[in-house]
């Protein structure tokens, strides 16, 4: 039985791909669960429109998260002030929440999914390296520097 995959399916396929399964697997399972549609001719015109909609929806993103990534790109690096113990250790740590709120001073909007920290919680003084990603397909990288609080 042909159908319409509506979602992806580990080892069947992604969104929108057309493929052959079993017809109890189809009736009982992936209709039913609204994972796939029939494959007929007016169904497959059907979602051949929303596909175009939805790459269409999805360029966009893309192009708003390059432009919020070369915001953050021209910022460059965060400075944020921290109390240090022995052997430049900071106390406590500096996360993502730490680092939005710097961001967020300087006047951008981020959310704390986009920030990601390569090596964990960041616990000495000096530069790190910080990836920003705010969609899949785009990430860069910007430095956060750690500097003793006075």
């Amino acid at each position: 039985m042909e159908i319409i995959l509506l979602s992806k399916i580990n080892k069947l396929g992604d969104s929108g791909k057309v493929i052959n399964v079993k017809s109890g697997y189809a009736r009982n399972f992936l209709i039913p669960t609204g994972k796939a549609i029939l494959a007929n001719k007016k169904n497959i015109e059907s979602f051949e429109a929303q596909r175009i909609a939805l790459e269409q929806e999805n360029i966009s993103k893309i192009l708003t998260a390059k432009e919020r990534a070369e915001k953050i790109q021209k910022i460059n690096s965060i400075t944020i002030l921290s109390k240090v113990g022995k052997a430049g250790k900071i106390f406590g740590s500096v996360g993502i929440r730490n680092i939005i709120k710097e961001i967020m001073l300087l006047g951008l909007k981020v959310n704390k999914k986009e920030i990601r920290l390569p090596n964990g919680l960041l616990r000495k003084v000096g530069e790190h390296r910080v990836i920003f990603q705010p969609h899949q397909k785009v990430s860069i990288d910007f430095i956060v520097n750690i500097i003793e609080k006075k």
